[in-house]
């Protein structure tokens, strides 16, 4: 488990030529990210893809919600999960 402080973690999982899609557009607005290779599964199938994780600080997440809502509207098939260490732990 990642533990995150004072950020927001994004991790996209996606196949086939989003792959390629994510990865432009993490290096196109400069972001600092990781790719790892992940098995997407679905019912009915698998095939290979892979998720990227970046963070943003701070509470202005505009970026990381635009560069997500620009991929689908690309048609990128996309699996978005957020993790909020922004927030002080009770």
């Amino acid at each position: 488990m990642r533990i995150y402080r004072g950020v927001k973690a994004y991790h996209l999982t996606t196949a086939g030529d989003g792959i390629e899609a994510v990865d432009r557009a993490l290096v196109a607005a400069g972001l600092t990210f990781v790719r790892t290779p992940a098995t997407v599964a679905w019912p009915g199938g698998r095939g290979e893809g892979a998720e990227f994780v970046f963070v943003l600080p701070g509470a202005d997440q505009r970026a990381g919600l635009d560069l997500v809502e620009r991929l689908r509207a690309t048609g990128v098939w996309l699996l978005v999960r957020t993790v909020d260490g922004s927030a002080p732990s009770p």
